[in-house]
């Protein structure tokens, strides 16, 4: 949980609470509408990065191995969410013991973008990592994009190598190393 205080109309402020948990059925179902929210909008932008029929309950389950969808909340709404698996064959082959977690599908809800959620959410990550013991965390994005490439950087995110698969030119590993838990 993440307290901060939010900046509105002139010189008052407001606390806000930020909130990470792992989602439940119903939360999950309104983290898939905010993907589909997020491809609609990026396809509008000429910015296409996802397609609809991968964000399906189905869909995620086949394509990750045992995920866990986790949400960001702030007065009871989901703003966005994000899945970690602890194996990912696709990206990361070589990689078979249980240092890691894998974080896929990072969304923030364009309604809540531009106030710095996707840092907060970032931090929670990385100490969650570091209070389960991981030694990294990992991730893949897309570099032809500057502003995701930009937060992830200014997160501490490593990119290690370029790839590219059906969808992107230029595919980032990137890592965050856990310090301490080497």
């Amino acid at each position: 949980m993440l307290v901060g205080r939010l900046r509105r109309r002139g010189k008052k402020l407001k606390e806000f609470m930020l909130t990470i948990k792992t989602a439940d059925s119903t939360e999950i179902i309104t983290l898939l509408s905010i993907y589909i929210e997020k491809v609609k909008w990026l396809r509008s932008m000429n910015k296409p990065l996802w397609d609809e029929s991968q964000f399906t309950l189905e869909a995620l389950n086949r394509k990750y191995e045992n995920p866990v969808f986790y949400v960001g909340i702030i007065n009871n709404e989901v703003i966005g969410g994000f899945i970690f698996v602890e194996y990912d064959r696709l990206y990361w082959p070589e990689v078979t013991d249980n240092s890691t977690y894998y974080f896929h599908k990072f969304v923030i809800s364009n309604k809540y973008c531009g106030k710095n959620y996707s840092d907060r959410i970032l931090k929670w990550v990385k100490e969650y990592g570091r209070e389960m013991n991981k030694k990294y965390i990992r991730l893949d994005y897309d570099g032809n994009r500057k502003p995701i490439t930009e937060m992830y950087t200014r997160n501490g995110f490593i990119p290690v190598d370029t790839i590219s698969n059906q969808y992107v030119s230029k595919l980032i590993k990137a890592e965050y190393l856990i310090a301490g838990n080497n």
